[in-house]
């Protein structure tokens, strides 16, 4: 057993070089998370045969997939028995997967068809569920302590965020070969590679040197007990309204961030740049929030720093759009990205600890399918967030691209910062009136310990 470095009696069951492995995957997943939502399908518009109703079928029909595939993971994930644990057998499956995926997907050929393009993007997106919900499930099994399970995820986010700032320096160091910064087939190549390289490498790694986590050794849930798990959560369902309202807001934000900063303020040409700036900032804060999260609480924390960014997104408005703006854009982005890292850590920590509810209430883990049912639930609120976005700016008569009047841009404005930042206070009260904080969740992890400890008793 490692020392104590919680600050709660407990001792904790990772090395630090435990949770950095755990979470290095995270790295080569989100270098290619991004480009397959950003860049894939309007690279396959520009460079093959595959047509822009068909991208959008297929974008369709992956959602609905998502809808079939997420639960069927995260209850085949919870029943998972083998000498690995439940969950390693899965993201070793989606390692295989996408990295097959991703070599075809990335590379397509001119020729390339609706049939290329649709069977690639599904492979690939079946392979991020199955390492998204058994990982997201996993980690919350490696620690019950409340602390070290931030830690835990903080490591993750720090590797996430590190990949999606890996994806925007790519098309800028291979600009010293192709002499242009635009994302083309050689970035995506290069993307495809390292991740081939990096992601089989670490997850081995993680696999072979991080363990399963006590909770895995559970007997496995019933169908009739993970529903009965599901509808009597009550801590659950409170959980789902927060990230309900969040993924709504973010949803709409993230859709139009490139419309506002090209159309409204005319600094398309920083974007990457920002971009980079953003997630650099990011990881150098998450010490920090993690810090505080020790300290103030997982939900406090998440409420307070959702609450602050939705009032100051504002502040945007008093700069004049054009190059003179450009500084304070600058600051006002970093201060953002600082206020957004807590959201790379809180949701899944919290829902660790919810997790322990649900054992501690119905004497079963059902890690793998609340991971998938937040998991689902985050993508489902983010397009509902997105296209209610586009109507939005659709009913104000707004034109991308074009010159647009006062009215149109407040249809902009309202998308962009005013429905975000009421979906931003709806969930800062449900997570500032969260009631499963440090002390409460103390209390079920040693009603869940205690019960152990007799039932090993009796054994």
């Amino acid at each position: 057993m490692a020392r104590d470095e919680t600050g709660t009696g407990a001792k904790s069951e990772l090395s630090r070089g435990q949770m950095m492995l755990f979470g290095f995957p995270s790295l080569p997943h989100a270098f290619i998370a991004m480009p397959l939502a950003i860049v894939i399908p309007t690279f396959y518009a520009a460079n093959t045969t595959v047509t822009l109703a068909a991208i959008a079928a297929v974008t369709s029909l992956t959602r609905i997939a998502d809808a079939i595939t997420d639960p069927l993971i995260g209850y085949l994930s919870d029943r998972t028995r083998s000498p690995l644990g439940p969950r390693k057998p899965w993201v070793l499956a989606a390692t295989l997967i996408c990295a097959v995926s991703i070599f075809f997907l990335f590379q397509p050929p001119h020729e390339a068809s609706f049939v290329y393009y649709a069977i690639w993007s599904f492979l690939l997106y079946f392979g991020f569920t199955l390492f998204e919900i058994p990982r997201n499930a996993w980690g919350a099994e490696l620690s019950r302590d409340y602390v070290v399970r931030a830690r835990i995820m903080g490591w993750v986010s720090i590797f996430s965020i590190a990949g999606s700032l890996v994806f925007w320096l790519v098309p800028i160091a291979m600009s010293y070969f192709t002499g242009t910064t635009v994302l083309g087939a050689s970035s995506l190549t290069v993307i495809a590679w390292l991740y081939a390289l990096l992601m089989p490498a670490g997850m081995l790694l993680a696999v072979l040197l991080v363990p399963s986590g006590p909770i895995g050794d559970d007997a496995p849930p019933t169908l009739r007990e993970i529903l009965r798990s599901l509808g009597g959560n009550g801590l659950l369902h409170r959980y789902f309204m927060i990230v309900g309202a969040w993924g709504l807001g973010q949803g709409a934000y993230l859709s139009v961030i490139l419309i506002f900063l090209s159309d409204y303020l005319q600094l398309a040409a920083i974007f990457p740049f920002v971009m980079i700036g953003f997630f650099a900032i990011q990881i150098a804060s998450m010490p920090f929030w993690v810090k505080m999260i020790e300290r103030f609480g997982k939900q406090r924390v998440w409420a307070f720093s959702m609450t602050i960014d939705a009032a100051t997104r504002p502040l945007i408005l008093l700069l004049t759009p054009g190059m003179d703006s450009l500084v304070p854009m600058i600051v006002l982005s970093a201060f953002g990205a600082f206020l957004n890292a807590p959201a790379n850590v809180t949701p899944g920590a919290i829902l660790g600890d919810v997790v322990d509810y649900g054992i501690m209430k119905h004497r079963a883990n059902n890690a793998g399918n609340y991971f998938a049912l937040y998991t689902l639930l985050v993508k489902a609120t983010m397009a509902v967030g997105a296209g209610l976005a586009f109507f939005v700016l659709d009913g104000f008569g707004y034109q991308v691209g074009g010159t647009n009047s006062a009215h149109a841009n407040m249809g902009l404005f309202i998308v962009y910062l005013g429905f975000p930042a009421l979906m931003y206070f709806v969930a800062s009260y449900f997570s500032w009136t969260f009631p499963l904080d440090a002390r409460r969740h103390a209390i079920v992890r040693r009603k869940i310990e205690r019960r152990a400890t007799l039932t090993l008793g009796n054994a």
